[in-house]
């Protein structure tokens, strides 16, 4: 079963309740950050659109009277344009709830049903854009919560473009929604309503031009000097364009900044070497076909585990040659280096918790663990990636990746690449 170190676009979505993090989860965040900052995990422009529309009809709808959260009113205009999008073509993902919103009716959607915290998912979309809204300058953050956001100006704007050639019983969308919220809205299921909301439609081109804009600009919040998103984003946009393959022994010339690069550089190696920690982990696990068995840590190793166990320590090695600083990655790759193969098999099972862990010398079945036959079932089930992409140097950010999706909703061709049917070979 493949472990992943974030949230993948298109629409990839790790269990929460298989998640490791081996107390890593900062380093995952700082090295995706110095990959691309301010993204957070976006990677189409509706999912910032709706969460800022969230915010901005939430606020509207307070000064008229009506005690409401952004989060439960951004949740719940994500609820509706899912539901809108229910039974139209595959949207790789970018449809959220398709379970918990078929079978629900317009009449389901009144606001104060719609914003219930359990009718829709868990999850929303929303939760991506929490860094990448403030970063992009799109609302004022008095704090880290949602619900602490204010509309920016340059919000306000955005959201304006991408509502302006909506119209519901002749009222704009922003407006109807806010009676919506308030229920004075009429009907809430037209045509215009599901244009303006549904993620598998393009934004309007004015509104796509000012995301790219504020794209390109640097960290509204990072105060950083550099501009390592926009020349990020270039990369990405040049692959599309005849720029050749890039790896890791060519920088590509859109990189501006060499520490960005070496950065990125060792973002990937602390990746390869996060994941042969999760590969060890789950052929550990396979040695114990139920819940109920135990491994004794200082007994004979299969060959399996063996070869899991030399491939985490070349990844720990090759990592800590590049001499970087973040703290938490050095000391875990450290620790995957230092004594014998019990040792090491010690400290990554303590770390882990979850799945497995450690009683007294033996390694036990944690509250997640699913074991041998299970996790070949979990591995046979995985799809295939909905289309091919570009190759990207070896390891790294999934924000890159994520990066090269936003560029192609913003030139308004995603649904072209995740659905190319009948159209010629790209090369």
């Amino acid at each position: 079963m493949t472990m992943h170190w974030g949230v993948l676009g298109p629409g990839v979505i790790e269990s929460v309740r298989r998640v490791r993090t081996l107390g890593l989860a900062a380093s995952v965040r700082n090295f995706n950050e110095l990959a691309v900052p301010g993204l957070g995990g976006v990677w189409f422009a509706k999912q910032v659109f709706l969460a800022t529309l969230g915010v901005l009809v939430a606020e509207i709808a307070t000064t008229r009277g009506q005690r409401v959260t952004k989060m439960a009113v951004a949740n719940a205009i994500e609820a509706l344009a899912c539901w809108q999008s229910l039974g139209t073509a595959a949207g790789g993902g970018r449809v959220r709830g398709s379970d918990k919103l078929a079978g629900r009716t317009a009449a389901d959607f009144r606001f104060d049903n719609a914003s219930r915290p359990h009718f829709y998912v868990t999850q929303p979309m929303r939760m991506a854009c929490v860094a990448a809204l403030p970063s992009l300058g799109l609302v004022n953050a008095a704090g880290s919560r949602f619900n602490a956001f204010t509309c920016s100006a340059d919000g306000l704007g955005f959201v304006e473009a991408a509502c302006a050639p909506f119209h519901v019983h002749r009222v704009g969308v922003i407006e109807y929604l806010v009676r919506w919220v308030m229920g004075e809205a009429e009907s809430i299921n037209t045509d215009a309503m599901r244009a303006a909301l549904s993620p598998l439609t393009p934004l309007p081109p004015e509104a796509r031009d000012l995301l790219r804009e504020r794209l390109q600009q640097p960290d509204s919040v990072g105060g950083s000097r550099n501009n390592r998103r926009g020349d990020a984003f270039h990369w990405v946009q040049s692959r599309r364009h005849g720029a050749p393959e890039a790896n890791w022994h060519r920088k590509p010339i859109e990189i501006s900044d060499p520490s960005h690069w070496e950065d990125m550089l060792a973002g990937a190696r602390f990746f390869a070497t996060q994941a042969a920690a999760f590969t060890l982990l789950e052929n550990i696990e396979r040695e114990m076909p139920t819940s109920k068995d135990m491994l004794h840590i200082s007994g004979t190793l299969s060959p399996r585990v063996l070869r899991s166990l030399a491939a985490l320590r070349q990844k720990a090695q090759i990592f800590l040659k590049l001499g970087h600083d973040e703290t938490d990655a050095n000391v875990f790759s450290r620790e995957m280096l230092v004594g014998d193969d019990n040792d090491v098999l010690r400290r990554l099972v303590g770390r882990d918790g979850r799945i497995l862990r450690l009683a007294g010398d033996h390694i036990i079945a944690g509250p997640a663990f699913l074991g041998a036959e299970q996790l070949d079932d979990e591995e046979a089930a995985e799809e295939a990636p909905i289309v091919a992409a570009p190759q990207w140097p070896e390891d790294i950010s999934y924000r890159i990746r994520n990066l090269w999706w936003l560029g192609l909703d913003l030139d308004g061709e995603m649904n072209d690449w995740l659905n190319p049917i009948a159209e010629e070979p790209r090369v």
